[in-house]
């Protein structure tokens, strides 16, 4: 299973987890911190897209190691559900003569001029003549951060040794069967520059925005020993106002 992928349930960091790094100063009685700033793609892609509004649980994401909440997620069916559409999709890519690299064999890791790494893993990357895409495969709900996460590996790849390096990469996204296309037209200067700026939000030293919210919290996998101010209970409905 690629320590990328997203299941569909949004409590997923856990599955996401970096490589642990020794000789880490301790935070607190939880967290230790990484020697350099360490950051998915899938954990930029959401806060890309919008759907994340509290960019300080990505923060400290990248810059600790923490012990994380169980997320109940049955991580084993979604890995083999995962597996199986990703199994299906390269045979066929194969059939129609591509030549097909999967999962570690696309692993790769950006390091900026100030030391935080950005490292991304896509399912499939496809070749065939002057064509080059970059695939990935996905067994929930459409989200508007996979097209995100599919613009980052595009942008990322062509920088990286590999038969994809100097190339202009198209997207794919699919979805048990059905495949959007994500246009290499979509990487132009905007792009870039989100990339850029949430990037170095979410690496830099300064603490990042923190938005708590029932909505988001309840799918963190960030206890409160590490965010006080993480809320676990929804708030009840207003009953005695009088308008309706």
């Amino acid at each position: 299973m690629s320590r990328e992928k997203d299941p569909p349930v949004e409590s997923v960091a856990s599955a996401e987890s970096a490589p642990a790094q020794p000789d880490l100063s301790r935070n607190s009685d939880t967290a230790t911190r990484r020697p350099n700033p360490f950051i998915w793609v899938s954990w930029l892609s959401k806060l890309m897209a919008g759907e994340k509004q509290c960019e300080w649980a990505t923060w400290f994401r990248s810059h600790y190691i923490w012990e994380k909440v169980p997320s109940g997620l049955d991580l084993a069916k979604w890995t083999a559900d995962h597996a199986q559409l990703l199994r299906a999709r390269k045979a066929e890519l194969e059939a129609e003569g591509f030549t097909v690299y999967a999962e570690d064999q696309n692993s790769f890791t950006l390091m900026g001029a100030t030391g935080i790494e950005v490292s991304g893993k896509p399912d499939l990357v496809a070749i065939r003549g002057q064509e080059a895409y970059v695939e990935d495969c996905k067994t929930g709900t459409p989200r508007h951060s996979d097209h995100f996460q599919v613009l980052t590996y595009m942008l990322a790849l062509p920088h990286v040794d590999g038969p994809w390096k100097g190339r202009k990469l198209d997207g794919r996204i699919i979805y048990n069967g059905t495949v959007v296309d994500v246009p290499s037209s979509k990487i132009d200067a905007g792009l870039r520059e989100l990339f850029r700026k949430t990037v170095l939000t979410i690496g830099g030293a300064e603490p990042a925005r923190k938005a708590p919210s029932w909505g988001e919290c309840r799918y963190c996998d960030i206890s409160s020993n590490d965010c006080p101010e993480r809320i676990d209970i929804r708030t009840e409905a207003v009953t005695d106002h009088g308008l309706f």
